[in-house]
């Protein structure tokens, strides 16, 4: 710690800021919610553990601790009990069961990135409040055993994060350390060789319990539902969290994570996934690549805090540090775009690809906040600044020539038997960016009305340099943008439960490159959006239930699209506009039952474009259609209905069943489109999952606290394809597996 203090110093904080951080913790999962002397004694906070599936409290969407009753805008959270009963070993797993959100874009192969939409818009994950940010094939991954709770904001949130997606984000809240002792021991193992042994540690470290510790860790490996491709991580995340007063706490995050092995990222064409072939099905089993060539070697450490203060009942003051690092190393053989499936339906030509990528990035992130009243208005105001550095260097190389990347027989592949690459690096790149953002909220409360206003700036800069190594050219550009981001909420409680609420709220996010010269070869505008929201939240009286239901309509801005005066230019006319209806409920009641059931209807469509679209079939020989107008068409991947129900039964005390839980849930994710002129129909698909766990003490009484779970996905071993993006690309969707989970507390 005397090495940290003057680092702390300088970075703003008054000397007494060492120690925080909490929220009421149950010591033992599923069992009995145990006390902890926090910072806010006796209140819930936004990160705090969950028990059940209704969490009442988020900081997401605000950055205070605010009832999800009086936050105006799409809120979900995703509690631990939920992740632990389904069995969710990513981050796709952990949000199948959300509204608004297509999981699993990229199927059972691409594991190596977290890829989903939301309201059709691909959004970032932030970790603990704070961006991650990662650079091509070093993207950040945060494994499920290290996580709390996941929370869900759907909508814009600029006004608190700065530039980010119209679609919303999603926070990660890491476990931190409890006062009281939890200590758990997990062993997982199932399909395709799947193997998972878990260790996480928590209690106080001294008799006064001012300083607490925790160590979550974790190995894994499997081989994956892809022909010879395996997976392989191991982490460790220590924390301390240090309370030298009940009015100060630090509590200290740490990370290293390796991915030795980090799967594959391949596809398969639509002829014999979606569409027919005459040789057949393709497996779904099948990828693109080769073991002998394609591999992820990915390293991740991170190093912050997260510090609080309270100085009296008025004034709080927080700061959020992260320092992380992400590296990888990568090469891929792929099956190329374009006509590069064989007239015969099963030679497809290849591409070779890789990377080395090196990425930091330094968050910071100071709140004031301020609870006071002025005549019958009460306040909790919120001033704070943020700031970001990051940097990435890449070495990036590829190549279509057959003489490196041999094609491939899609129904009788031969693996390391053709020569591959050498890959050859073709250009070096470097990027730093740079971001500053000033916010101010005000959430004010008179009688039944919350009403919630917002504002911020942003100032960003991005230095781009890029080398070619052929031809020693460079090259260097720089962008500047700034943008002023918007939000309004209004929520009335009733005595009843019920809770309609409105809101509009804006985003902007930045997008490189550059006009036509000849339009003065000025840097692009961020792209901004707008939503308006209308909803109603529901929670009964005297239960541990909340309904929620959404009607929305967003359109995101400044798209860039064809500069028609200026080949090869683009301009920034284009919107793309999505609309929509979220409903969902969730309960956990008394008498032993939890429920998670979602809708969405989704109606995106690109309403502003000058540009042009493309049939092309992917087949050799076959025609290549142009000139279709882009203007009208919904974009690629996005379904236009998503359903999802899950429910767990606890057979209580008194039944004979007594230590048996039993679950299942059903998900549903209607049609997408394919391809970007909307001729390729990728068909929609209905899944089943179940689980049933045991209490081991109720038979033996020396395994007390020890619970064996089965899990199994998919249950009817659908066979679907989860989407495409061209005729070339499709990517299939996971077959049934089977999880058993061994999870013992001692």
């Amino acid at each position: 710690m005397p090495t940290l203090l003057p680092a702390i110093l300088a970075l703003g904080l008054p000397t007494g800021l060492l120690a925080q951080e909490g929220g009421d913790r149950e010591a033992a999962r599923g069992t009995v919610a145990l006390p902890e002397v926090n910072v806010n004694a006796g209140a819930l906070q936004g990160h705090s553990p969950v028990r059940g599936y209704v969490a009442e409290v988020s900081s997401t969407a605000t950055k205070t601790d605010t009832p999800l009753l009086e936050t105006p805008q799409s809120l979900s959270v995703v509690t631990r009990d939920q992740i632990e009963a389904q069995a969710a070993q990513n981050l796709n797993g952990i949000l199948r069961y959300t509204p608004g959100i297509a999981a699993d874009t990229r199927g059972a192969i691409a594991l190596r990135l977290d890829q989903f939409s939301m309201r059709g818009f691909s959004v970032p994950t932030f970790l603990d409040g704070m961006r991650q940010f990662g650079g091509r094939d070093a993207n950040p991954s945060v494994d499920f055993y290290r996580l709390e709770r996941v929370d869900v904001l759907r909508g814009p949130p600029s006004v608190v994060y700065g530039q980010s997606s119209p679609g919303g984000l999603v926070n990660l809240v890491s476990k931190r350390p409890t006062a009281e002792p939890y200590r758990e021991l997990l062993l997982q193992g199932g399909s395709y060789g799947t193997f998972r042994a878990g260790l996480d540690l928590s209690g106080a470290l001294n008799a006064d319990r001012t300083v607490l510790g925790r160590v979550v860790g974790s190995y894994y490996r499997s081989d994956t539902q892809i022909e010879r491709v395996e997976e392989e991580r191991y982490f460790i995340a220590p924390s301390l969290t240090l309370r030298p007063t009940g009015h100060t706490s630090i509590t200290l995050l740490g990370l290293y994570q390796r991915d030795p092995w980090g799967g594959a990222y391949g596809s398969v064409p639509a002829y014999g996934s979606v569409l027919g072939n005459p040789n057949g099905r393709i497996p779904r089993e099948r990828w693109d690549g080769d073991p002998n060539f394609d591999r992820l070697d990915r390293t991740q450490w991170q190093l912050g805090y997260l510090a609080e203060h309270r100085f009296d009942d008025t004034f709080t003051l927080r700061q959020n540090l992260r320092y992380a690092h992400s590296d990888g190393y990568y090469r891929q053989l792929y099956g190329t775009q374009g006509l590069t499936l064989g007239r015969d339906y099963r030679t497809m030509q290849r591409g070779i690809t890789g990377t080395d990528v090196d990425h930091d990035t330094l968050t910071l992130d100071t709140q004031l906040q301020s609870r006071f009243e002025t005549g019958p208005l009460r306040h909790t105001l919120l001033t704070g600044i943020d700031y970001y550095t990051n940097r990435n260097r890449t070495f990036s190389g590829s190549s279509s020539s057959a003489a490196l990347a041999p094609s491939y027989d899609l129904f009788a592949p031969s693996f390391g038997t053709a020569r591959i690459g050498p890959l050859t690096y073709q250009t070096w790149s470097r990027q730093v960016q740079d971001s500053l953002g000033l916010y101010a909220q005000d959430q004010i409360r008179i009688g039944r009305v919350a009403l919630q206003l917002g504002g911020r700036y942003d100032w960003y800069n991005a230095n781009t340099r890029n080398l070619t190594f052929a031809t020693g050219a460079r090259t260097s550009t720089d962008q500047d943008a700034g943008a002023f981001t918007g939000r309004v909420g209004i929520v009335y409680l009733f005595d009843s439960g019920f809770a309609p609420y409105y809101s509009y709220a804006e985003s902007f996010e930045p997008q490189a490159g550059t006009f036509a010269p000849a339009r003065g070869g000025g840097p692009f505008e961020p792209t901004t959006g707008q939503q308006h929201e209308i909803g109603l939240r529901y929670q009964p009286p005297g239960t541990n239930a909340l309904f929620s239901a959404a009607l929305y309509d967003l359109r995101r801005q400044n798209v860039l699209t064809a500069d028609t005066a200026n080949l090869n230019y683009s301009v920034q006319t284009g919107e793309v506009r999505s609309r929509g209806i979220e409903v969902e409920a969730k309960t956990s009641l008394a008498a032993g039952l939890d429920l998670a059931a979602s809708f969405s209807y989704l109606d995106n469509e690109v309403t502003g474009s000058n540009s042009t679209v493309s049939i092309n079939r992917g087949l050799a020989g076959t025609t290549v259609v142009t000139g279709i107008p882009e203007k009208g068409k919904t974009p690629v991947g996005v379904p236009n209905w998503l359903a999802s129900a899950w429910a767990s039964y606890r057979f209580q005390p008194e039944a004979r069943l007594h230590g048996l839980a039993l679950g299942g849930g059903i998900r549903y994710v209607g049609a997408s489109w394919g391809d970007t002129a909307n001729t390729l129909r990728v068909p929609d698909y209905t899944l089943v999952d179940l689980m049933a766990r045991y209490d081991l003490g109720q038979v033996i009484p020396g395994l007390r606290d020890t619970q064996l779970q089965l899990n199994v996905t998919n249950l009817f071993d659908t066979r679907y394809v989860s989407t495409c993006n061209t005729y070339s690309w499709c990517w299939y969707g996971f077959g049934r597996s089977v999880i058993a989970t061994l999870r013992q507390q001692f």
